[in-house]
C-alpha cells in the first residue's frame, strides 16, 4: 500500500495478524512472525516473481506494535509509544508526549525497567548535554515524570516579617532569608534561639539552632542554605523552652544539632 501525503509508514505498510502472517497483493499470506526482514523479502521476492519479473521489494520494520514503552506524569499527552527499528531516547519520548507540562520537575524523571525504578536527572541533559541522562528505551519500559513540589521555606515567629520564602530562583541562605524579611523583630526576638526544622524522611525531623550573637553564628548562617520545606521559626526573649517550642510546632522532632554541624 502506497503511503500518501497523510499516512505515516506504520499506518500504509502490513499490520502482522495474531497468526505471525501478513497479507500481501497477490501472492496473498507471507509468515513474518520469527523470521529476519531479509528472509520475508526473499520470501516475497521469489513469490512474486511468478507475476513479476524481477521484483524489487522493500521490507523494514515501520512500528514494533508488540514493543512498547508508556510516557505518563507531567507530560501534557500521556501515552504509549511503539518502538521502531530507529532507537527512542527518553528526551523524543517525552517530546513525542507532548513535552513536560510547567509543573513538571525535570530531574526526578524515572525510568522503571525489568523491576527496577531508575531516576534520571533529564536537566542536565538539557543544560549540559550529559549523555547518559538521556538513556536509550528499552522495551515495557515505564517512564513517570513527576510534579515539581513546591520550593518553598517559611520564616516564622520573631522576624519582622513573617513570609512563605521562594526557594525556585535561586539558593538562599537562612542570613538571607532572614535579612531580606526585615531581620529579626526586637526586642522581642531572642537572637540566641533561631531554629529550623528539616525534614528527613516521611518520619524523621531535625531541628538546627543558630546564635546570631557572634561573628561566627553570623557566618555560619551566610552558609547554611535553606532547603523546600524547611520551617524557620525564631523565638521569644527571654528564651522560650525549647522542648515546649518544638512540642508545639513538631511533636516528631527527633533531634537537635547546631548550625556548625552541618555547614563544617
Amino acid at each position: 500500500m502506497p503511503a500518501g501525503p497523510q499516512r505515516s509508514a506504520a499506518e500504509s505498510g502490513f499490520q502482522v495478524a495474531s497468526d505471525g502472517t501478513i497479507t500481501y497483493p497477490y501472492i496473498g499470506s507471507v509468515r513474518a512472525s520469527g523470521r529476519s526482514v531479509g528472509q520475508i523479502r526473499s520470501d516475497i521476492s521469489q513469490r512474486l516473481g511468478s507475476f513479476i519479473p524481477d521484483p524489487q521489494v522493500e521490507v523494514r520494520i515501520a512500528a514494533y506494535n508488540s514493543q512498547s514503552v508508556v510516557v505518563s506524569g507531567e507530560v501534557k499527552a500521556p501515552n504509549r509509544q511503539s518502538l521502531t527499528s530507529v532507537q527512542l531516547s527518553l528526551i523524543e519520548a517525552i517530546n513525542a508526549a507532548g513535552g513536560f507540562t510547567e509543573s513538571a520537575d525535570h530531574r526526578i524523571v524515572s525510568v522503571q525497567r525489568g523491576g527496577q525504578v531508575h531516576y534520571v536527572d533529564v536537566q542536565g541533559f538539557l543544560e549540559k548535554g550529559i549523555a547518559q541522562n538521556n538513556p536509550v528505551l528499552r522495551n515495557g519500559d515505564v517512564v513517570n515524570v513527576p510534579r515539581r513540589r513546591a520550593e518553598e521555606a517559611y520564616l516564622l515567629g520573631e522576624v519582622a516579617r513573617p513570609d512563605v520564602v521562594d526557594l525556585s530562583r535561586e539558593p538562599i541562605t537562612l542570613t538571607q532569608a532572614i535579612t531580606r524579611r526585615g531581620g529579626l523583630q526586637q526586642p522581642r526576638a531572642n537572637a540566641r534561639g533561631v531554629l529550623v526544622f528539616r525534614a528527613f524522611g516521611s518520619d524523621v525531623t531535625r531541628v538546627f539552632q543558630l546564635d546570631t550573637t557572634s561573628p561566627a553564628g553570623l557566618l555560619l548562617g551566610t552558609r547554611f542554605v535553606l532547603e523546600p520545606g524547611d520551617v524557620v521559626y525564631v523565638l521569644r526573649s527571654p528564651l522560650q523552652r525549647w522542648n515546649d517550642t518544638i512540642v508545639r510546632l513538631l511533636p516528631s522532632v527527633q533531634a537537635i544539632r547546631a548550625v556548625d554541624d552541618v555547614v563544617n
